[in-house]
């Protein structure tokens, strides 16, 4: 044999990181305005290509040294030979805890793009492993080392299991990106369920605050009279919400192209699922969105107000029903539909207007109301329909998740297509955690940590 294993498979991992460090650059370039570029850097736009050619097909021919070698080791095993080469020791018998981790080595004190590099390359490879196990081309011992049931090539069993480490990059991409996600207050759990006791509060008068405790100024030496608090049970029970998607044979053969692709279309789509229920979900087989809380408080259009419109008015009484407690963590979520109306509001004066103070502007363009972030989302509704805007304290809402995103891979499913079947599935339920509304100690106006503005049609 020409060369180890692990020298291939390094090989291919310098090749992969040589053409990501490319395709930055070319980026970088192309972000350009191409009347502001340089000749020079037009002459290393043309050389990227070339280079980039130059390094996809030494790529190809490298995992094409890497298939050969892991045919030769499958050869071996069945001999009772030793089970994997230099580099990546393994034995028959021996600890399958021994056998190297997807992708290249993690290096130490790894930023957070190499770790994505990693990851993205660690898929990549576990599918084109799959692939050439389940097509008689060698299994690599890696597959059986993370068996948990699904480490089958019989379709009936389901595949192969992605590997943890593969998994748990898509779930951290999910918690770090999603505009919703990253404000929640996210709980690990270790069962199906979790109830919790919460403090039955609706009203803040004399006798209702925290669930019923009602003080007294009393005289020296004489007892207050006593109160008992009313404690409401909620339950949350895990969810599950699932991806599918396909890749062609011929996007296989390319891991650092898959493993990004397989990366990006799973964590935006469950980003996309469990968001849109934590915004609107019915809380039947799904978390119940904050939209549908039992806390939510709609504010009315105003008298005579146009229809597809939203004016000071709408904000500021929103802004008024939101808890002191919650000023500080809460943000507004729109559709995009709603962005215009808010550039051009104007605080109503006689016959004319002034510029509103509610809604202002940063350097960068980023929109704020009432000093609070701004954010489009896909969930929220058109313009005009309730939901459009929401004003909502996502610290209040209550999410519990069990473990990463599980995966599994098979080429039987669409055999005949020559694609390859992907799913995820991850389990998680959630909602707001106040029961209701509450009625201030002064006032009838309730407050609560979610509001939206009722349809203006």
């Amino acid at each position: 044999m020409a060369a180890p294993i692990h020298v291939a498979r390094q090989e291919r991992a310098d090749l992969e990181s040589a053409i990501h460090a490319l395709k930055a650059e070319a980026r970088q370039l192309m972000a350009i305005k191409v009347k502001d570029r340089t000749p020079e850097q037009v002459a290393r736009l043309d050389t990227i290509d070339v280079e980039l050619e130059t390094k996809h097909h030494a790529l190809g021919e490298t995992l094409a040294d890497i298939q050969r070698l892991e045919r030769y080791q499958d050869e071996e095993r069945a001999q009772g030979s030793v089970a994997a080469l230099e580099g990546d020791r393994l034995t028959l018998g021996e600890d399958r805890a021994a056998v190297r981790p997807w992708g290249p080595r993690l290096p130490a004190q790894a930023s957070e793009r190499v770790e994505r590099q990693v990851r993205q390359a660690g898929l990549g490879e576990f599918a084109i492993a799959v692939y050439n196990a389940s097509t008689g081309r060698g299994a690599d011992p890696r597959l059986f080392a993370v068996a948990t049931g699904m480490g089958s090539v019989n379709p009936a069993d389901g595949g192969f299991a992605i590997p943890m480490e593969v998994a748990a990059g898509i779930e951290r991409e999910m918690y770090e990106t999603g505009a919703i996600l990253s404000r929640v207050d996210a709980r690990d759990v270790t069962g199906d369920s979790i109830a919790y006791n919460v403090v039955d509060e609706t009203s803040r008068v004399a006798g209702s605050r925290q669930g019923a405790i009602r003080g007294y100024w009393v005289d020296q030496g004489t007892a207050p009279d006593a109160s008992q608090t009313r404690l409401a049970r909620v339950e949350l029970k895990l969810r599950k919400v699932g991806a599918l998607g396909y890749m062609t044979d011929e996007l296989v053969a390319d891991a650092a192209a898959l493993g990004g692709e397989l990366e990006a279309m799973f964590s935006e789509e469950l980003i996309f699922m469990v968001e849109d229920a934590i915004f609107e979900g019915t809380g039947a087989g799904q978390p119940q969105g904050f939209t549908e809380a039992p806390c939510l408080v709609t504010i009315s259009k105003e008298t005579g107000q146009p229809a597809t419109s939203i004016n000071t008015h709408n904000l500021s009484k929103m802004w008024a029903r939101l808890p002191a407690r919650s000023k500080m963590n809460a943000v507004w979520l729109i559709n995009v539909d709603v962005e215009p109306e808010l550039d051009h509001l104007v605080h109503e004066v006689g016959t004319s207007g002034i510029p509103s103070r509610i809604v202002t502007y940063n350097d960068a363009g980023v929109i704020r109301i009432k000093g609070r972030d701004l954010v489009p989302v896909e969930y929220a509704s058109t313009l005009g329909t309730i939901d459009d805007i929401v004003l909502v304290d996502l610290s209040r809402y209550r999410l519990i998740r069990k473990g990463g995103v599980q995966q599994a891979s098979s080429i039987h499913v669409r055999f005949t297509q020559g694609e390859q079947t992907f799913r995820a599935f991850y389990r998680c339920d959630g909602q707001m955690m106040p029961r209701s509304a509450v009625t201030p100690f002064k006032g009838s106006n309730t407050v609560s940590p979610v509001i939206t503005l009722a349809t203006r049609a």
